[in-house]
């Protein structure tokens, strides 16, 4: 009982803080705010997540997680080539950015241009191992075999979410006058392609 009442205060903090960042953005939100907004006190605040910025991670990791995380699961489960895999982690990308436009540009993108980022880089390397765990142990046998080109874990997810979130940002802010998804297949095919064309620049070194 003790627990779930625990857990629910949580989750009053987190879905109140989770509206405030969206409109306010992170410098615009204060412990007062989260008080206020979410009618939980500043002494349970404080004893449940430390600080604002304790809040604040969580939320950030729960949005990178779901975001992210579906792009991964788009990758795993594709069969194939492997190149062909990160197309498909790259449609995800998209899909997700356009389903949930509100949460990627508050959430996610905004989150990117941050001081509180800067700040809090080992919150995001911490995640960044525990999202790209599971596609680093999916592509192990394509690297080995050569399937993959040999790149570092960062540079495949720039490559797969740095154009759709240009694309979607471009949509967001409207200098581009149809829908990312509608460029879905012409993204998925670029990012295959180019990590084709690596793989086989690779391959003449050998």
């Amino acid at each position: 009982m003790v627990q779930s009442r625990s857990k629910t205060t949580r989750e009053r903090v987190l879905a109140a803080t989770t509206d405030l960042l969206m409109e306010r953005g992170i410098a615009g939100v204060t412990i007062k705010d989260i008080r206020d907004a979410s009618g939980v006190s500043n002494g349970s605040i404080f004893h449940h997540f430390g600080s604002k910025d304790g809040v604040v991670a969580e939320i950030f990791a729960r949005e990178r997680l779901a975001y992210l995380g579906s792009v991964a699961d788009a990758i795993i489960g594709h069969e194939g080539d492997p190149c062909d895999a990160f197309g498909e982690g790259a449609r995800a990308a998209l899909h997700w950015q356009v389903a949930h436009p509100n949460r990627f540009s508050r959430l996610v993108s905004a989150f990117n241009e941050s001081d509180w980022l800067r700040e809090n880089g080992d919150i995001w390397r911490e995640l960044a191992h525990e999202i790209e765990n599971p596609v680093i142990e999916w592509a192990l046998p394509h690297f080995q075999s050569g399937r993959l080109p040999l790149l570092p874990a960062t540079f495949f997810q720039s490559f797969i979410t740095g154009a759709t979130e240009r694309l979607t940002h471009g949509w967001m802010t409207q200098r581009l006058d149809r829908t990312p998804t509608d460029f879905a297949d012409e993204v998925a095919l670029m990012t295959a392609a180019g990590l084709k064309a690596l793989r086989e620049a690779q391959g003449q070194k050998r």
